[in-house]
């Protein structure tokens, strides 16, 4: 990275977090966003700009946050963002209700804690290499198990583990 650059952020450092909860609006992960940017700058052996001036590395800096936050084929998507989504998708099942309270929520952690441990072998480490990997095709690759498969038994150990976490509810 260039030392301007280095020298800018060390300096504006929340000037470009506000930016970062402003692209975000205002979401949690606005700071993850702002420091992946900065490490993708340090990866970089060349930045060109016309002149470094502190107004063309800051429109520089949030051109890049922009990216990052709005493609879905950014580095930022696919180490945050992504991974942030799978989480929230396993953990939508304990968001039945606005007004539950934290014995509630606990309650349904438990018996989804669990129906992860009750998953028999096969479907448990196929869908812990999901979680791992990000991606279908890329546990097809680990595994060499074919990629339609692997899309099939990763739907069956979900749509188990929410029938079984949602009829332990429905006994309750």
């Amino acid at each position: 990275m260039i030392k301007e650059v280095e020298v800018y952020i060390t300096n504006n450092y929340y000037q470009l977090l506000r930016i970062a909860k402003t692209i975000t609006k205002n979401h949690n992960l606005s700071q993850d966003l702002l420091h992946e940017v900065i490490i993708q700058l340090y990866d970089k052996d060349e930045i060109k700009l016309r002149k470094y001036e502190d107004n063309q590395i800051k429109y520089y800096i949030v051109s890049i946050m922009r990216i990052n936050w709005y493609s879905k084929t950014s580095p930022f998507y696919y180490k945050v963002k992504r991974e942030s989504s799978k989480y929230q998708e396993l953990t939508d099942l304990h968001n039945t209700s606005e007004d539950q309270d934290d014995f509630e929520k606990q309650i349904i952690f438990d018996i989804l804690e669990t129906e992860w441990c009750e998953l028999d072998w096969f479907h448990k480490s196929l869908f812990e290499w999901y979680m791992t990997l990000g991606s279908l095709k890329k546990v097809s690759l680990k595994t060499n198990i074919p990629l339609a498969s692997v899309g099939k038994y990763i739907k069956e150990a979900k749509k188990e583990m929410k029938t079984n976490v949602l009829n332990k509810l429905n006994e309750q």
